[in-house]
């Protein structure tokens, strides 16, 4: 069984936390993007009505391969001027519904997101049995909550960024904004062509001023920062994930770690606790979640001894957790994550024709392709 390579086999539905109220300073608009990413739809928004980036919000990233359909705010915008978006070439933009609010969105701020995928199982029908077995598979023990490969750029270079960014290496993290594979170098000459993005503003800083690298930085803007951070944040909580995953502990909670309930909310467990804890942890339950670290100045700590093995378990990422404090340009919160997730709508397949159709929900931040992953469905090179 493998995904269809194509935006039309994988459709996204933003599932937002609140819908809009119908009035108030911030228009909001409901998009349909294929082949853009997040950033891209931002200034095609500033383009169309002339409004600071600072102005526009959404709750969150989407596939730029993929058909997505997604909520984004625009402080004081004209609607007319909304209806008249265009995207870059290659691209689509459609507004497909407007409303109004009295605050922007902000990163987080949905429930999940609700997928449609198309697979080729080449009428295979021991292909199909093993997936309707491995979905139910998934439903009684949760989604292994891993972060998918497109959260960390391409090669990976979005940790090797905020490495070099954190040792204070800007001209090694600039130059990786340039060419994430290494292979361009301070002195060369600069890519031709325009580039789109955070990345796109980074080069035409560096062609403006070549030597000022931290300059080049700073020109991504503030959400190329954040993105950076949670890339090496992520790369942490893989790790963590990973080892506990070997050590059998996805679903067992131990006297100071820290659980996540379903509703979100966090708390350190305590030994006299576990064995009820461990119950609601188990498969086929799924109400509490043991969590792993996106590093931060205010992430709520485990006990001393879990903090140590978390970080024995990230070492290997090269990133230094201290980062995350001060004023840095990575400088974040933090927050604890579910090591495993339920669905927040059941898998459904429509298997009596090709391409066979798969729907279900995840919470927000969950990775469609993690349980591609998990269920052994092939991926295209480009999503993996």
């Amino acid at each position: 069984m493998r995904l269809l390579a194509g935006a039309r086999h994988f459709e996204v539905t933003e599932l937002p936390s609140y819908d809009p109220a119908g009035s108030g300073e911030h228009v909001y608009a409901w998009i349909e993007k294929e082949g853009v990413d997040s950033d891209q739809v931002v200034e095609a928004l500033c383009r169309a009505t002339s409004r600071p980036p600072r102005d526009i919000g959404y709750a969150g990233r989407k596939d730029r391969a993929a058909i997505a359909r997604q909520w984004f705010s625009v402080r004081l915008a004209d609607e007319a001027a909304l209806q008249r978006v265009t995207a870059p070439a290659g691209g689509r933009i459609s507004v497909l519904e407007l409303s109004r609010d009295r605050s922007k969105l902000r990163l987080g701020q949905l429930r999940g997101n609700r997928f449609r995928l198309g697979l080729d199982g080449s009428g295979d029908a021991h292909a199909l049995d093993a997936l309707r077995e491995g979905l139910g598979r998934l439903t009684l023990f949760g989604v292994e909550n891993r972060f998918g490969a497109q959260r960390f750029g391409s090669a990976g270079a979005n940790v090797a960024i905020a490495n070099a960014w954190a040792r204070g290496d800007v001209a090694r993290a600039a130059s990786l904004c340039i060419d994430g594979s290494g292979t361009w170098l301070p002195g060369q000459d600069l890519p031709a062509g325009f580039r789109p993005g955070p990345t796109g503003r980074v080069l035409g800083a560096l062609r403006r001023a070549p030597e000022d690298a931290a300059g080049a930085l700073r020109a991504a803007g503030p959400r190329f920062a954040k993105l950076i951070a949670s890339a090496a944040q992520s790369a942490v909580f893989n790790a963590v994930l990973n080892a506990r995953n070997r050590a059998g502990l996805l679903h067992t909670l131990r006297g100071g770690d820290v659980a996540r309930r379903r509703a979100g909310g966090v708390f350190r467990c305590l030994p006299e606790d576990l064995a009820q804890l461990n119950i609601r942890a188990a498969p086929g339950s799924l109400e509490i979640f043991a969590t792993g670290p996106l590093p931060g100045s205010e992430m709520y700590a485990p006990s001393a001894a879990i903090a140590a093995e978390e970080r024995f378990f990230s070492a290997a990422t090269g990133v230094d957790w201290g980062c995350f404090a001060g004023a840095g340009p990575l400088a974040s919160p933090g927050d604890r994550r579910a090591l495993v997730v339920p669905f927040l709508e059941p898998p459904e397949l429509e298997a009596d024709a090709q391409p066979i159709w798969l729907r279900f929900a995840l919470p927000a931040g969950s990775y469609a392709t993690e349980v591609l992953a998990q269920l052994g469905v092939g991926i295209p090179e480009r999503r993996s």
